[in-house]
């Protein structure tokens, strides 16, 4: 069709033509990490959010779970972003929380995770215009 690899396979996923992506996948050998990023993209993209779901189930992702993350927030669907948050590391939780404009989420997770750093990121983040979160999470920090 004159298209290059990836955008063909992204192509057929956005045309919920899975199967015909999969054949082209292993025709080509493109890897699985290359695959996943691209089929991530392509159903966020397209919202195809249960399909999006059921590819996160189908078994342990090459690429982690922040890229399903990210795909859902670009796409702006801040409630598929949380079915995959809880499934990263608590630095990209953090800061997931805040890009999801949720700083109290950010700052219970950074307290659990007993981090003054990122603590520090989500005082940063709200700059000075929550004052009660700010004095909550200052008093996070003594705790530590």
């Amino acid at each position: 069709i004159g298209l290059d690899l990836n955008e063909t396979i992204s192509i057929l996923v956005q045309r919920a033509l899975l199967a015909d992506a999969d054949s082209v996948r292993k025709e080509f050998k493109i890897s699985d990490k290359k695959f996943w990023w691209l089929k991530v993209r392509a159903l966020a993209q397209t919202r195809n959010w249960p399909e999006l779901e059921k590819f996160a189930r189908s078994k342990k992702s090459p690429i982690g779970y922040s890229p399903f993350v990210m795909a859902c927030i670009e796409n702006n669907n801040k409630a598929e972003a949380m079915r995959y948050i809880e499934r990263v590391s608590k630095e990209e939780q953090v800061e997931f929380y805040i890009d999801l404009n949720m700083p109290e989420k950010a700052a219970e997770i950074a307290k659990s995770a007993k981090s003054i750093d990122l603590l520090d990121n989500v005082l940063n983040a709200i700059g000075s215009q929550n004052t009660v979160l700010t004095e909550t999470i200052n008093s996070f920090k003594s705790g530590l």
